[in-house]
């Protein structure tokens, strides 16, 4: 096998405004059009979706069509897996006409030019698969290639691809060269691996003989199911593209999301993170559910992007960002902080952790916050315990339930052997302190002996003295300074904390991290995002030397909530920075707490639960996914760190679940196949025993653990969040 690898000689130079940092502007592309839908150049990023009906099923499939039609769907894809399914389409047309439906059909393709030529005679654009539109089911061969065998393959797929080329250029439809992280050919994938370059060269050697037949209405998509190989890939793509003066569109998806929040949060931010780069043109929200419920995420989604996206304003210049790459992970460097022992410290090696707002002390009072703590390190919360609570400390009566709080955590026994390094519950506490009590010597001193973390809101520089007068009686406490978006322009805000942190350093403060926070909106508007800013912190700070800690501070409130916090956050995760996450604004701290593990888990930063790679059905799948997805999340969600796929037929299971520890996949109906990553090790199970068998395998390769029951939170517990 060639031993060629994804190194830093396959990543190419950026060029002017391809992928602006600190302040994006919309890529620009060509128009494309896919009926009466025009995508790309100026207009808005389009919603789309699947039918997961049978598309012979000519009545079904309408159906489904208006529903999505009704529900603000610009584009619908149906999957044309056979002769039957490419017969229907005229049918399908005709229905349409008849039934008023206007919006645009594009056809999906997996293994068979025929049955793309069939296709391309009715639809308004084809979609085809790089990885198997020659090259056929995947086999996962080891082989070496010689350039010349390789150029072979090349040539073979010009002369199976240059039909349909011309048929789509003679009718004037578009098309999509589609890669999926999960079906690159055997070809590629022993060039380049199992990686974002190899996703990119797929669709570039498509692209490339589209272009010598001078065929240009293409879009191109890099899917995959893990959110930071499907970033890295569009951005590799978006780099090459500017190499070879390829200006099309781009289609987004994170596929095989899943359903719920979990899905949600993975399609936030996959999709959300390139907007906010000024990638992409069209999106498709992949859910384990009816495909209508892809439509409001996906426009939810597109809000901030299109006409309305805004180039952030900067004061001034921003130095370079240093040591993180656009097209690989790599954290963030910074050093280790104490916030009252192991369990807390953040920074350095350690796991990003996950905080919870819980507003001032005194209005909950000390007894209704120790039943929260109690029920947030409960054994049913599973790993995903929060590591610090934060309270808002704005008077003398906040100081003191602040110190009636800490007695009552460190007196606590519930924790059992999970308890702290002082005994009581293993949670650090952080007080968000007003001027009027850190202005206050005696206060101050009162805070920082029950605190393992200090944030003196509105601080100066010329502050920092009597703060670490304050600090020095205690050990292991952080010093946190923490800024508000929206007051000044992201550099000059950025250069205010850097100068704040400096000052620490100078005045000897040991324990020293910064922290950016979006504030509640107002009706009707959208949350400002943490992305820029804080790519602008880190730059600046990085340029200093101060190399601090960086905790993310984001909103999830009102429709699109999730989206937001998934977007501002994870954006950044993926990209290698933060330590830590807060999200604000539901009113269940459990809730709250979920959420941001759920961010970290999206964001491959943080592993606290099952991951599912679930597809979201098509006219192939085989079984009913939602129900036999949430069959198997009720007898699965529990196994930390475990990955299984739940795939509908075979046509992207095997591939897709090259990232997953277990498969089921439908193989034919009524029958299951399970796997061990790549691997069909039992055949042919009858799907009403297939779950059954799956824990067994589970259980066969020693990752079953059994389950803790789930405690709601008591009613007199529930504290609302930043409240």
């Amino acid at each position: 096998m060639s031993t060629t690898t994804p190194g830093a000689s396959l990543f190419p130079k950026l060029l002017p405004d391809v992928l602006a940092r600190f302040g994006a502007r919309r890529r620009r592309t060509r128009v494309v059009s896919i009926g009466n839908v025009k995508v790309g150049g100026d207009e808005p990023i389009r919603v789309q979706s699947m039918c997961t009906t049978h598309t012979w099923d000519v009545q079904a499939t309408l159906g489904q069509i208006a529903r999505l039609q009704a529900a603000g769907c610009e584009i619908v894809r149906l999957t044309v897996p056979s002769q039957k399914d490419a017969d229907a389409l005229p049918r399908i047309r005709e229905g349409m006409r008849e039934c008023g439906l206007i919006v645009p059909i594009v056809a999906d393709i997996h293994f068979s030019p025929k049955m793309a030529m069939l296709a391309a005679e009715h639809c308004d654009k084809v979609r085809i698969n790089p990885g198997n539109f020659h090259d056929g089911q995947k086999f996962f061969k080891v082989r070496e290639y010689t350039d010349a065998e390789y150029q072979d393959e090349l040539a073979q797929i010009e002369e199976s691809f240059t039909p349909l080329v011309q048929r789509c250029k003679a009718r004037g439809i578009s098309m999509r060269i589609g890669t999926n992280h999960g079906s690159l050919s055997d070809r590629i994938m022993n060039r380049y691996g199992d990686s974002p370059a190899g996703m990119v060269e797929s669709a570039l050697e498509f692209a490339r003989i589209a272009r010598r037949l001078d065929y240009h209405d293409v879009i191109f998509s890099m899917k995959a199911s893990n959110t930071r190989v499907m970033i890295e890939a569009y951005r590799l793509l978006v780099a090459r593209c500017a190499e070879e003066g390829l200006d099309l569109p781009l289609h987004l998806g994170v596929t095989e999301a899943g359903d719920g929040d979990d899905a949600r949060i993975k399609s936030a931010i996959g999709m959300g993170t390139l907007l906010e780069d000024g990638i992409g043109d069209t999106i498709r929200v992949s859910l384990t559910e009816d495909p209508v419920h892809e439509v409001p995420v996906g426009f939810g989604l597109a809000r901030v992007a299109g006409p309305r996206l805004r180039r952030v304003a900067l004061s001034g210049s921003v130095p370079a960002e240093r040591d993180l790459s656009p097209f690989e992970f790599r954290r963030r460097a910074t050093r280790r902080v104490e916030q009252g022992g192991a369990n807390a410290a953040m920074g350095g090696d350690q796991l990003p952790r996950v905080e919870v707002g819980l507003g001032r002390p005194s209005l909950a009072g000390p007894d209704k916050l120790l039943a929260t703590a109690r029920s947030l390190c409960a054994p049913s919360m599973g790993e995903r315990k929060p590591e610090l609570l934060s309270l808002d400390v704005g008077d003398a009566s906040d100081v003191a339930a602040l110190e009636a709080l800490r007695e009552r955590l460190e007196a606590d026994t519930s924790a059992g052997p999970d308890a702290g390094p002082a005994g009581g519950l293993p949670l650090a506490l952080e007080a968000r302190v007003r001027p009027p009590v850190w202005r206050d010597l005696p206060a101050l001193a009162r805070v920082a002996s029950v605190v393992d973390r200090l944030s003196p809101l509105g601080a100066a520089p010329a502050d920092v003295p009597a703060l670490q007068q304050a600090l020095s009686a205690v050990a292991d406490v952080t010093l946190l300074f923490e800024d508000e978006l929206g007051g000044a322009a992201p550099d000059a805000q950025a250069a205010r904390l850097a100068d704040l942190v400096a000052a620490a350093r100078a005045a000897k403060v040991e324990h020293v991290a910064v922290a950016l926070r979006t504030p509640a909106p107002a009706a009707g508007q959208d949350p400002l995002s943490l992305v820029t800013p804080v790519r602008v912190l880190t730059a600046v700070l990085d340029a200093r030397g101060l190399d601090v800690p960086v905790v993310l501070c984001a909103q999830a409130r009102g429709d699109h909530g999730i989206l937001d916090a998934a977007t501002s956050a994870g954006g950044l995760l993926v990209d290698g920075i933060g330590d830590a996450v807060r999200i604000d604004g539901p009113t269940d701290p459990r809730r709250a707490v979920d959420l941001a593990f759920g961010i970290l888990q999206g964001a491959r930063r943080r592993t606290t639960r099952t991951e599912y790679i679930s597809c979201p059905g098509c006219g192939r799948t085989l079984f009913e996914l939602e129900p036999v997805t949430a069959k198997i999340k009720v007898r699965t969600s529990h196994l930390k760190g475990v990955k299984i796929a739940v795939m509908g037929c075979v046509v992207n299971g095997p591939g897709e679940m090259a990232d997953a520890d277990f498969g089921y996949v439908g193989w034919k109906p009524g029958k299951v196949n399970l796997y061990v990553g790549k691997t069909c090790v039992v055949r042919d199970v009858p799907e009403d025993d297939a779950p059954d068998k799956l824990v067994d395998l589970i259980k066969d390769h020693g990752r079953w653990i059994e389950p803790v029951q789930s405690d709601p939170l008591p009613v007199e517990a529930a504290v609302q969040v930043g409240s």
